[in-house]
C-alpha cells in the first residue's frame, strides 16, 4: 500500500497528503502527466461562458429586485472568478446566487441553468472558439518529453469547443461536463473529475500537475493531492489562486517551459516532504488527527484540536511530570482497557490540562463550528520544518456568508514557557464583522473535563487572562496566562504556562513573564523557535533523494520523538509521549532501548538528561528491589516521578466487566538491564567519562546487585526465573533468552566498570562470576534459540493472517491459552541480534528469523521495526521493505487503531534503527562511524542513496550510501 493509500485509509475516504511511492518516477523524481482545465487555459471561451452568464443571471437579479428599487449586475470578472468559474451550472448559479441572498426553486434552478447554457452554445457560434498559443506550445514540449496530457472541464460543451478550437488531438484523455453527469462525479472544488483523467492516463496524482484558471479548480487539484497546481490568472485572481494553494501563478503559460514546469515539481516535492496535511473534517477520525497534529518543546506538549474544538474531542495540555492519581474511568492502553487506581499513588497518571488555543469565533452572531451547520471544509498543514500548525477552515453561515478562519500555532522550542497562536479571519463573500472569543476557561466544562484540578483562581481583563488550579492529589500548582492581540481580520495569543515543578510561585512567574511578552515581538518570536528546530534539523534530517514520501514520514517520527524530550533530568519520555494519554504517561523500556538511540546519535546531550531521570529514580528502584526480598535496584517496569511501579496488576474490558491480570509488573524485570545496557551505549557512543564514573556506575552496580541476588544457582550456571519476557504473552518463565543476556551484560560491564575505577572489588568479582557462568541459551544444531525454558514444547497456535498487527485485545480474552501457545506478541530473541550485532552469525540469525518470525502476531508497535532491521542484516529484502513500512507509517496510518490515544515514539525510534543499524549497518569503531560495505546492496529496491549525520564522541560524522558509488568501487 502506498503512503497515499495508508493515508487516505487514515482519513476514512479523506484525503490526507503523503507523496506516493513506487516507480520510476519516484526514484527520478519526474513529471509524467499533465492534467489542463479548458476555458481560460486551453480555449479563449472563459469570456463567453462569463458573458452567457451575465445575461442569465441578470436577468434573475432584476425580477427578484424589490419594486423600483436598483440592483447591482452580474460582474463578468469578479463575480464570475470568485463564484461561477469552474463550476458546474448548478453549483456556480447557487453560489453566486446565495451571496445575493437569492434562493430557487430546483425547477426554476434548472431553467436557468438551461438558458445559461443556450446563451453559450449561441455566443460559441457567433464568435467561435480559439486557443491560446503559449498553452499549446507547453502542451507540444510536455508531449515531446513523453508527459501525458488530459483536458478537464465542468463544461458541457467541452468536446464541442476542443473540435471547434483543433484542439482535440493534443490529449490523451478528455473529460467534460456530460462524463461529469454520466460518471456522478462532484464538481470542482472537488477533485474528482481530476482524478478520474489521472486515472486514465495511469498516472498517480502525485506524479501529475493540474493547470487551472479558476479557484475551485485549483483547489480541487490541491485537495486531490496532485504533485504540482499551477494558476493561470486570467483576470487579475493571482491572490485568490495563490490561496487556493496554487503552487505557480503565471499570466499566460508562455512564461513555462518544460525545464520550469519540472524544477517546479521536485521543488514542490521537496517542500511536501517537509509536511504534513490534512484535508476534510471527519468526526469519527479527528482523536486520531488530534494525535499526529501535536505540538511540543519537551516542557510541554497539545494534541492538535482544531482552535474552535468541536464537541468531544481530546483537549489536553500535557506538562511533563504534572501526574496525579490514578483515574478509574480513563483508558489504559486501548479504549477498550481501564486500570484500577494504584493504591493511592499520587504521581500514577499524567494529568490532561485545559486546553490553551481554545478560540470561539461568529459571524453577525452566528457560530463558527467545523462540526455544526456552518462548517464546509478543514484543511490543516504540521510544518515540520519549523513545527508551525497550520489550519484553514472554511465556514458558511446564515445568507450564504463564506468565512475563511487561518490558524497557525506553535510550542517554543525557543523558550519552553511560551505557546504561540494566531487566528485570521477572511471573509471571502460579505462584509459582516468576525467576532473572536479568546476565553481559556470554559467554567460548563471544567469540573467534568478535568476531575483532577482544583480551581484556585480566575482573573480576566481586556489585556491577561490568568488560570490557576492545583492536582488534588500530587498537589502541583500550575499557572496560565493568556496575552490576546487584536490585528487586522484576527487575533495574536501569547501564553505563559509554569508549574510549581520549575518555580516556587508559579503564578508570579507566569505573569512575569507574560508581562514581557509583547505582541510586536510575535513574528521574532516565532522565528527563534524556528531557528532553534533548524538545529535540530542540521543534526537529525535524513535525506532519500527521489523519494520524499519516505523524507516525510521520517521526519514526522523525528519531530514526535523530539517534542516530548526536554531539558529536565527528573522526567523522561512515556510511551505515547506528550501527544495522548495511553499508558497514563508512563515510561517504559521504550525509552532505552528504541529511542535512545536516536538521541545518541542526533543529540547526546538529551540522551544524557534521559538517563539522569534514570538516576533520579534509583531512590524508587532500590525500594522495588527490596520490596521483593534482593539487594540493588530493580527498576520500575512502568515508572513516572519516583521510580514506584505504577504498572495495574489488572486491566477491566470495558466492555464487559471482565478483569485480566497483568503480569509485566512484577516479572518483566529486563527493564533494569536495559538501562544499564543504555547507560554503556552512551558512553560508548559519547566518552563521557563524568557520567559513566558517577550517575552512570552509580547505576550500573546497583542494577548489577539486583541481579547477583535475583539470580538462582543450580549446579554450575545460574539461572533466572519467574520472569515474562519482551515477548509478553507468557508469564513464569524460565531463563527467557533475553532476559538472561542482557542480565549478564550488566553484570560483565558492572564488574568492569567496577576493576577500571578501582571500587568494589569484592562485589566486582563475584559479578564476573555470576555473569561469566549465567545460563544463556545458545543457539541449537539448527541454529534456534529457545526463547525460554520449554517453549519448543508449547502448543502450535494457527496465527492467520488477518489477526496480525491489531493491539492486543483478543489475546487478552485467551490470555491462558495463549500462555500455553507458541505464539509471541513481539520480537523477544530477535531483539538480542538487534542489540549484540557482533554475537551472532548471519546463519544463525537467518535460523531464528525463520522459526520466529511466523509466530509472532506483532501485537505491539515495537515489533515491526526490530523484523525490518534482521532482516535488512541478512539480505532477506521483501521482509526487510515490507515491515520497515509498516513501522514508517505506523501512526500516519493508523495501523494499529489506536493512535488517537497518542503517537507511537517506541515504534518512531525503532523505525530509526531499522534503517541506520538494519540496512546500513552502521557500526562504531575507533576510527568513527562506518557503514556496512553491503550497506548499498541493502537498500531498498527503487532507493538510489540515503544521507544522514550521525554524532559520535564529539565529532559529526556524514554517512552516505549510494548504490552508484557502490558500482563505481565494484562492491
Amino acid at each position: 500500500m502506498t503512503a497515499h493509500e495508508m493515508l487516505a485509509a487514515a482519513m476514512n475516504g479523506r484525503k490526507e497528503t503523503a507523496v506516493e511511492e513506487g516507480g520510476s518516477a519516484a526514484r527520478t523524481g519526474a513529471l509524467e502527466a499533465a492534467i489542463f482545465d479548458m476555458d481560460g487555459v486551453v480555449t479563449r471561451t472563459a469570456g463567453l461562458h462569463a458573458e452567457a452568464w451575465k445575461q442569465t443571471l441578470d436577468d434573475i437579479l432584476r425580477r427578484h429586485a424589490p419594486d423600483g428599487a436598483s440592483w447591482q449586475a452580474f460582474d463578468v470578472r469578479a463575480d464570475y472568478l470568485a463564484y461561477v468559474d469552474g463550476k458546474p451550472r448548478r453549483d456556480g448559479l447557487r453560489s453566486f446566487l446565495r451571496a445575493r441572498g437569492i434562493q430557487l426553486g430546483d425547477a426554476e434552478e434548472e431553467a436557468a441553468a438551461e438558458r445559461k447554457d443556450q446563451a453559450f452554445i449561441t455566443l460559441l457560434r457567433a464568435q467561435g472558439a480559439s486557443t491560446y498559443p503559449g498553452t499549446l506550445a507547453l502542451i507540444g514540449a510536455l508531449r515531446r518529453r513523453g508527459i501525458k496530457t488530459a483536458v478537464v472541464t465542468s463544461s458541457r460543451h467541452g468536446r464541442q469547443v476542443l473540435g471547434e478550437a483543433g484542439a482535440a488531438g493534443l490529449f490523451d484523455a478528455c473529460m467534460d461536463g456530460m462524463d461529469l453527469q454520466a460518471m456522478a462525479l462532484a464538481g470542482k472544488p472537488d477533485p474528482a473529475m481530476f482524478l478520474k483523467a489521472a486515472q486514465r492516463l495511469g498516472v498517480p496524482p502525485a506524479r501529475a500537475m493540474v493547470v487551472e484558471d479558476a479557484a475551485a479548480g485549483v483547489q480541487a487539484g490541491r485537495r486531490g493531492d496532485f504533485g504540482l497546481v499551477v494558476g493561470v490568472d486570467r483576470g487579475g485572481n493571482a491572490d485568490a489562486l495563490r490561496r487556493a494553494g496554487a503552487d505557480l501563478v503565471v499570466k499566460d503559460l508562455d512564461e513555462l517551459d518544460t525545464d520550469r514546469v519540472e524544477a517546479a515539481y521536485r521543488s514542490r516535492q521537496r517542500e511536501v516532504a517537509w509536511r504534513i496535511e490534512q484535508e476534510g473534517f471527519d468526526a469519527a477520525r479527528e482523536p486520531d488527527m488530534e494525535s499526529l497534529f501535536a505540538v511540543g518543546n519537551g516542557y510541554l506538549g497539545v494534541r492538535g484540536v482544531y482552535d474552535i474544538p468541536p464537541p468531544g474531542a481530546q483537549c489536553d495540555l500535557f506538562v511533563a511530570g504534572i501526574y496525579d492519581a490514578k483515574r478509574g474511568d480513563l483508558p489504559y492502553s486501548e479504549l477498550e482497557f481501564l486500570a484500577p487506581e494504584r493504591d493511592g499513588d499520587p504521581f500514577a497518571e499524567l494529568v490532561p490540562l485545559p486546553f490553551p488555543f481554545r478560540l470561539q469565533a461568529s459571524v453577525g452572531g452566528d457560530p463558527l463550528d467545523l462540526s455544526g451547520p456552518s462548517g464546509r471544509g478543514l484543511k490543516r498543514v504540521l510544518d515540520l520544518r519549523r513545527a508551525v500548525l497550520h489550519a484553514d477552515a472554511l465556514f458558511e453561515t446564515a445568507g450564504g456568508r463564506q468565512t475563511s478562519l487561518r490558524t497557525r500555532r506553535c510550542a517554543s522550542l525557543a523558550d519552553p514557557h511560551l505557546l504561540l497562536q494566531e487566528a485570521i479571519a477572511v471573509p471571502l463573500n460579505h462584509w459582516a464583522s468576525v467576532e473572536f472569543d479568546a476565553a481559556l476557561f470554559d467554567s460548563a466544562r471544567f469540573a467534568a473535563d478535568h476531575p483532577q484540578l482544583r480551581l484556585l483562581e480566575h482573573m480576566a481583563t481586556p489585556e491577561l487572562e490568568l488560570l490557576c488550579f492545583a492536582t488534588r492529589a500530587s498537589r502541583f500548582d500550575i499557572a496560565i496566562a493568556s496575552r490576546v492581540v487584536r490585528i487586522p481580520g484576527g487575533i495574536r495569543r501569547l501564553l505563559s504556562i509554569f508549574t510549581s515543578r520549575d518555580a516556587a510561585d508559579p503564578k508570579q512567574a507566569c505573569l512575569a513573564h507574560s508581562r514581557a511578552l509583547s505582541g510586536a515581538d510575535f513574528e521574532q518570536r516565532l522565528d527563534e523557535h524556528a531557528a532553534q528546530w533548524d538545529r535540530f534539523w542540521e543534526a537529525a534530517d535524513i535525506q532519500v533523494p527521489g523519494h520524499p514520501a519516505v523524507e516525510q514520514a521520517l521526519r514526522f517520527g523525528s519531530y514526535h520523538l523530539r517534542l516530548p524530550a526536554g531539558d529536565d533530568p527528573r522526567v523522561s519520555i512515556g510511551a505515547r509521549g506528550l501527544s495522548g494519554r495511553a499508558y497514563e504517561g508512563h515510561v517504559f523500556w521504550d525509552t532505552e532501548i528504541f529511542m535512545l538511540p536516536f538521541f545518541l546519535h542526533a543529540d547526546p546531550a538529551r540522551a544524557r538528561t534521559l538517563l539522569m531521570y534514570r538516576h533520579g529514580t534509583l531512590p524508587g528502584a532500590r525500594e522495588r528491589a527490596a520490596a521483593t526480598g534482593f539487594r540493588g535496584a530493580c527498576f520500575a517496569w512502568e515508572s513516572t516521578l519516583t521510580g514506584r511501579d505504577v504498572t495495574p496488576d489488572k486491566v477491566i474490558l470495558k466492555s464487559t466487566g471482565k478483569e485480566i491480570p497483568i503480569f509485566t509488573g512484577r516479572q518483566q524485570i529486563h527493564v533494569t538491564a536495559d538501562v544499564a545496557y543504555a547507560v554503556w551505549r552512551y558512553w560508548e557512543a559519547t566518552g563521557d567519562d563524568g557520567f559513566l564514573l558517577g550517575p552512570g556506575a552509580q547505576i550500573m552496580f546497583e542494577t548489577a546487585r539486583f541481579w547477583a541476588s535475583r539470580v538462582e544457582r543450580d549446579g554450575r550456571q545460574y539461572h533466572i526465573r519467574g520472569v515474562v519476557g519482551p515477548d509478553e504473552y507468557h508469564h513464569d518463565v524460565n531463563d527467557n533468552a533475553y532476559t538472561n543476556w542482557m542480565a549478564r551484560h550488566n553484570l560483565d560491564r558492572a564488574a568492569f566498570l567496577a576493576r577500571q575505577s578501582g571500587v568494589h572489588a569484592g562485589e566486582a568479582d563475584e559479578w564476573a562470576d555470576i555473569a561469566q557462568a549465567m545460563h544463556v541459551p545458545q543457539p541449537g544444531k539448527d541454529g534456534v534459540i529457545e526463547q525460554f525454558e520449554g517453549f519448543f514444547a508449547l502448543d502450535d497456535y494457527s496465527l492467520p493472517v488477518a489477526e496480525r498487527f491489531k493491539a492486543p485485545v483478543n489475546r487478552l480474552f485467551d490470555w491462558e491459552q495463549v500462555n500455553r501457545s507458541k505464539l509471541l506478541k513481539q520480537a523477544d530473541v530477535l531483539m538480542l541480534p538487534l542489540l549484540f550485532p557482533d554475537a551472532f552469525s548471519d546463519e544463525v540469525v537467518v535460523a531464528n528469523y525463520r522459526y520466529y518470525e511466523p509466530l509472532t502476531d506483532h501485537g505491539s508497535s515495537l515489533s515491526p521495526a526490530v523484523h525490518a532491521a534482521i532482516a535488512a542484516r541478512v539480505g532477506m529484502r521483501d521482509d526487510a521493505e515490507r515491515y520497515w513500512k509498516q513501522s514508517l507509517w505506523l501512526d500516519l496510518s493508523n495501523a494499529m487503531d489506536n493512535s488517537m490515544l497518542g503517537v507511537h515514539l517506541a515504534a518512531m525510534g525503532g523505525t530509526w534503527q531499522a534503517l541506520v543499524s538494519g540496512f546500513l549497518g552502521v557500526r562504531m569503531t575507533a576510527q568513527g562511524i562506518k557503514s556496512d560495505p553491503r550497506a548499498a546492496s541493502r537498500l531498498p529496491r527503487d532507493w538510489e542513496s540515503v544521507t544522514l549525520r550521525m554524532a559520535y564522541r564529539g565529532h559529526t560524522h556524514a554517512i552516505s550510501v549510494s548504490r552508484e558509488a557502490a558500482k563505481d568501487t565494484g562492491s
